[in-house]
């Protein structure tokens, strides 16, 4: 018997396709503001030269919204990939 076969590795990439934007989402959702501040000036200083050029509360609630849309994502992998077989 192998340790690692063929399906076995599909099922690893699998789950990792559907589990990794929740993680992303919920990283991005319960994220401190000194760490999206550090988001904000660093993606601000590399598209724009400038480190606030985006206002705070709008990047803060665009990374909200940003993590909300992956967590649905990740759910809807989750289903579709995953479960769909057991139901």
């Amino acid at each position: 018997m192998q340790l690692l076969n063929i399906q076995f590795a599909i099922l690893l990439i699998k789950i990792a396709f559907c589990v990794l934007p929740g993680v992303l989402g919920i990283f991005l959702i319960v994220s401190n503001e000194e760490s999206k501040r550090s988001m904000r000036n660093s993606l601000c200083s590399k598209l724009f030269g400038v480190s606030n050029a985006i206002a705070y509360p709008k990047f803060a609630q665009t990374l909200v919204i940003i993590g909300t849309l992956a967590l649905i994502v990740s759910g809807f992998a989750i289903w579709f990939i995953l479960l769909r077989k057991f139901f």
